[in-house]
């Protein structure tokens, strides 16, 4: 009879560090992907949000955990993805688009998978392939931050963009993207800790319909108001450095757009101000 136990109780544990939806960030194997207080090696991750329309995913691909996402299955838009850049490589970028079988089912796989066209009826938590027409898919961890080309091929899920125009996502790319990763190559410490970085997106007020077994859904997919990004690591003299970045996306056939660069610290509160809640992205670090 122990015996019997311990082989369900080992079996129970390795279920449970399959799991790709987690209960808990800091105890998970995505832990990984966020940072960690000076000495006391603590995870501290950003602010999970309360509502059980938020679920914790680490993104697994190939059998490996890339990096991790809130997710919010009402508004089927990432809060946030916390990932390391640790240098990118030179990637191909594959546009095979992939889904989390678990945020419909905690039985079905632990890896993201692509659906098929029938299959696709069947996910309600998440955006399929044949909602994305008028919108690009804004990565929210970008294919070009990955350190390999598995890696970048785990970014292309959808639970991990969030719907931006054309234009946006093109001036996101080379106004915020291509920035940070300038910054962090010139003014944070190689091998130290590596670079914690989070992005994220904010709900705004309109919304692309999708259509699941003949139904129609008009609250569909949420359209962000704001994209937004920050970076922590150690410079040259020991102290971490960090910068924030926030992004007003423009409508649809509307080519402006609104880049305003901030403290963590300040981001904090624009985040607290949106969700109603106390809100960090990294702790009581990197503030300024």
């Amino acid at each position: 009879m122990k015996i019997l136990a311990l082989v369900l109780l080992l079996s129970a544990l390795s279920s449970l560090t399959h799991m790709e939806v987690v209960e808990r960030f800091r105890r998970s194997r995505c832990s990984k992907f966020f940072i960690k207080s000076p000495g006391q090696n603590h995870v501290i991750t950003p602010t999970v949000l309360k509502g059980n329309q938020y679920k914790r995913i680490c993104q697994r691909w190939e059998n490996e955990y890339r990096f991790a996402t809130l997710y919010d299955t009402k508004n089927r838009i990432p809060v946030y993805s916390a990932y390391k850049y640790i240098g990118e490589r030179k990637t191909v970028r594959n546009k095979d688009w992939k889904n989390e079988p678990q945020l419909e089912s905690r039985s079905y796989t632990a890896d993201m998978k692509e659906i098929t066209d029938a299959e696709m009826d069947e996910y309600y938590n998440q955006a399929v392939n044949r909602d994305y027409i008028e919108y690009t898919r804004g990565h929210v961890f970008p294919c070009g931050y990955a350190a390999d080309q598995d890696q970048a091929d785990s970014t292309f899920t959808f639970t991990n963009i969030a719907p931006q125009t054309e234009h946006s996502n093109s001036e996101w790319a080379k106004k915020v993207e291509e920035k940070m990763k300038n910054d962090i190559k010139t003014k944070c410490r190689p091998n130290v800790d590596k670079t914690n970085v989070v992005t994220g997106v904010i709900p705004g007020e309109n919304w692309i319909s999708i259509k699941r077994k003949k139904e129609i859904e008009k609250n569909g997919i949420n359209i962000p108001k704001y994209f937004w990004t920050a970076y922590c690591c150690i410079n040259g003299k020991n102290e971490h450095i960090s910068k924030a970045y926030l992004f007003l996306i423009n409508e649809q056939n509307n080519k402006t757009f609104e880049l305003t660069e901030m403290s963590v610290d300040r981001m904090n509160h624009h985040l607290k101000n949106f969700y109603k809640q106390d809100f960090t992205i990294f702790g009581d670090l990197c503030l300024t």
